[in-house]
């Protein structure tokens, strides 16, 4: 979680500086150039750019125009280190900042802004170097986006809005099952995601990476509420979107769902990181287990008469392979991951036959280690 208290002084004491540069208000008649929303500007920060007498720092403005409700996208780029605002008068409504691409002071990125504009008005929207060090040309483009019109949410929307209080709720309507995703970003806020209904109750801080939010379930239809809200309370700008994975049939979405032997379960952990299934055998078998999954480190738990076993990266990569020979009985196999991270695996259940020389609650990267041990403790008598 990251506060950005050195953003919000910053764009304070840039506030101040723009005041004594441009006169409140719209800006018109005081030299400041014009941006069309649509259109792009280039420019380049020097020594000789508007001076902000805080920090040393340099800034170059441009007005733009916009309609109650419209919202506009900003793109900052080239070699400038720097820092986008946007103001009405002397208010602050938006910034952002680029972040750096390594810690030696390399080639700044992009930065991304998006607003909303609460009234009729002409805005000032800032260009501002990162440092009283910080000199380059930079490109400053705009485009128009689509702001949220209050209609429930569903599979393939996106929407800007205005986070204006401490939480802001939106419908989300699903018509057809399967996995959604759901992300909150902003370059100015630390999102936070929270979604409930029917039986469904997650949230998510950092999970899209970069301070956004993004939360990843299987959801039944129905309406569902999306919290959206900033852990560093700030105000500002934000995109939300909704995308929808299709899933098979057979997907196990729920604990309890019975294991065949030779076959392959699709499934998907729940929101704390786990699913359990259920295994039956009426004879003794050498079976192994497969967990495999793209985007969790999977971890398998078997349980049952005789049986305690456990293992994370037994098989390919970060896979969990556990082999057992098991006895009659009834058995738990659970797979979950690793950080309680959600996501969609294969569990693969496979008969070995009846090797009884196989050891109990074994698993194949113990047999393999055993095996470098035994040949290397026979080199040595060699």
């Amino acid at each position: 979680m990251n506060t950005r208290p050195a953003r919000f002084f910053a764009a304070l004491s840039l506030a101040l500086a723009l005041a004594a540069c441009h006169k409140p208000g719209n800006g018109a008649g005081d030299g400041t150039p014009g941006l069309a929303v649509g259109s792009s500007v280039t420019g380049e920060i020097t020594s000789s750019s508007r001076l902000n007498y805080n920090d040393g720092s340099r800034h170059q403005g441009y007005k733009v125009t916009l309609k109650n409700g419209e919202a506009i996208a900003l793109e900052l780029g080239g070699s400038l280190n720097g820092q986008l605002s946007v103001f009405d008068g002397q208010t602050l409504l938006a910034t952002a900042s680029a972040r750096r691409q390594d810690d030696e002071g390399g080639s700044a990125s992009t930065v991304s802004l998006a607003f909303r504009a609460p009234k009729d008005g002409t805005y000032l929207v800032a260009v501002n170097s990162a440092g009283a060090d910080a000199f380059g040309p930079f490109k400053l483009d705009s485009s128009s986006v689509t702001p949220y019109d209050g209609k429930p949410l569903v599979a393939g929307s996106e929407a800007i809005d205005w986070l204006v209080g401490e939480k802001q709720d939106y419908t989300l309507k699903v018509d057809k099952a399967g996995i959604y995703t759901i992300g909150m970003e902003s370059s100015g806020l630390d999102t936070y995601l929270h979604l409930t209904g029917h039986n469904t109750d997650i949230e998510d801080d950092d999970g899209g990476g970069n301070l956004n939010a993004r939360i990843r379930a299987y959801l039944e239809p129905g309406d569902y509420s999306i919290g959206a809200s900033a852990l560093n309370g700030g105000t500002g700008s934000f995109k939300l979107r909704v995308g929808l994975t299709p899933v098979d049939k057979g997907l196990a979405t729920r604990d309890g769902t019975a294991l065949a032997i030779g076959q392959t379960t699709p499934g998907m952990v729940d929101s704390r990181g786990r699913r359990s299934f259920v295994l039956t055998l009426d004879g003794t078998r050498q079976l192994q287990f497969d967990a495999i999954a793209d985007n969790f480190d999977p971890v398998l738990h078997i349980t049952g008469p005789g049986i305690d076993a456990e293992d994370d990266d037994g098989g390919d990569g970060t896979n969990a392979r556990l082999t057992l020979r098991m006895g009659p009985g009834r058995y738990t196999v659970a797979v979950s991951s690793l950080g309680s991270q959600q996501g969609v695996f294969e569990l693969e259940t496979t008969d070995l036959g009846t090797d009884a020389a196989a050891p109990a609650n074994s698993n194949r990267k113990g047999e393999a280690e055993a095996a470098a041990a035994a040949e290397a403790a026979a080199v040595e008598v060699d």
